[in-house]
């Protein structure tokens, strides 16, 4: 465990360095160009910790098969998580790392807390359908709501993420749900280096992070509230169709009867169509209703176009987002570019390329994972010889 925890850091901290490469030579160029280069290094850090985790699995089934390979799993997620501590360090130079290390400990508890209430669920599951399948579904269902209608909340305020907004803050966002007469039960600050703020439709709770209150001035605090203030306003259908997007995956709780029912290849097919549907359809939804929020946070009279253009474009500099991103990327959001042009402002810069998916590193490596049948044998060879030797030696 050990082994696989320091090579998948080492293997992590290489391929975001190599991935960093045209980022760091862009130095002085405009936010938007460096924003451009520094995005496929983010996305391809986050499908380095899977990759990674996947060939430290299947290196363990291929060289020591009498192991458990869940446990060489279970080491290299955290070894490559600490070996992406140097990008987001790079990328912000104000963070530190007992800070970074609590926040991403604590966001993959909520993840993999509401990730495992599924796996239990589909681990207990009958083979066959039958009330206590039913039953077994529902106590699923039930814990998931909880945690979407307000568990989540309670869980981020005692992993101390989420903090009461201070009184300043109160009265800004007080006075902007008074003019647009959209009620708020809750208003909280999250710690993070990230600029952003969040509205929780189902619960009409809004969340803004402490950078963007140490970033960004009041006029645009406001326009930002402005903006999620629409999604408290959505319609209860639209609410209702999100939640049930946000349980996208509960479907597979039914994988051991389904199976049972058509078989293993027609039972997976069967359940992954209605989660890549629901999936789409929250893209698709959450676009619209990004738009709609845009449109009502600059159609009254109560934020200037110009100052919302302006605190979106703070905001994606700060957190050196692209202004156009990839083409065929599921973007929620429009491009900020397309967001400014929609406002009534015209940046001022010219529109940029759009941004790539992935860098080369990273897809190097999938290839790479594409080849493990030869690297296995290669492996299992040299590990076998080294075996040997090391067992000729101490006999002598």
């Amino acid at each position: 465990m050990a082994a696989s925890f320091g090579i998948a850091s080492l293997l992590a901290l290489g391929l975001n360095w190599l991935a960093l490469i045209p980022w760091r030579r862009s130095a002085g160029r405009h936010w938007t160009e460096r924003a451009r280069l520094l995005y496929p290094a983010r996305i391809s850090s986050r499908t380095n910790l899977w990759f990674i985790t996947l060939t430290a699995l299947l290196t363990s089934l291929a060289i020591a098969p009498e192991t458990n390979p869940i446990f060489a799993a279970a080491a290299a997620l955290p070894g490559a998580l600490l070996g992406g501590y140097p990008l987001s360090r790079k990328i912000y130079p104000d963070i530190r790392f007992w800070s970074w290390l609590y926040l991403v400990a604590s966001t993959l508890l909520l993840l993999f807390g509401f990730c495992a209430v599924l796996l239990i669920g589909a681990i207990v599951m009958p083979g066959r359908f039958g009330p206590l399948t039913w039953a077994t579904a529902g106590v699923v269902l039930l814990l998931l709501l909880a945690f979407l209608s307000g568990l989540g909340v309670r869980l981020m305020r005692w992993l101390g993420l989420l903090k009461p907004a201070p009184e300043h803050l109160q009265v800004l966002v007080g006075e902007m749900s008074q003019q647009l007469r959209v009620p708020v039960r809750a208003t909280w600050v999250l710690s993070t280096h990230l600029s952003n703020a969040v509205a929780l439709p189902l619960t009409r709770q809004l969340i803004f992070t402490r950078k963007l209150l140490a970033t960004h001035p009041d006029e645009e605090i406001k326009a930002i509230c402005a903006h999620e203030l629409g999604h408290l306003n959505e319609p209860r259908k639209v609410v209702l169709v999100r939640t049930l997007v946000a349980l996208f995956l509960f479907p597979l709780v039914f994988l051991k009867p389904v199976i049972s029912l058509v078989g293993p290849v027609n039972g997976c097919l069967l359940l992954i169509l209605p989660v890549l549907v629901l999936f789409l359809v929250g893209v698709r939804l959450g676009r619209l209703m990004e738009k709609r929020a845009d449109r009502i946070a600059v159609g009254n009279q109560l934020v200037e176009p110009a100052v919302y253009a302006r605190a979106l474009e703070r905001l994606y500099q700060i957190n050196q987002m692209p202004a156009v991103m990839p083409r065929r990327a599921h973007k929620i959001h429009p491009d900020l570019y397309d967001r400014m042009l929609a406002a009534g402002v015209t940046p001022d810069f010219p529109k940029p390329a759009p941004a790539k998916s992935l860098s080369w590193p990273s897809v190097l490596a999938v290839v790479g994972l594409l080849f493990f049948p030869v690297y296995a044998v290669v492996t299992k060879a040299l590990y076998l010889v080294l075996e040997n030797n090391l067992l000729i030696y101490f006999k002598q």
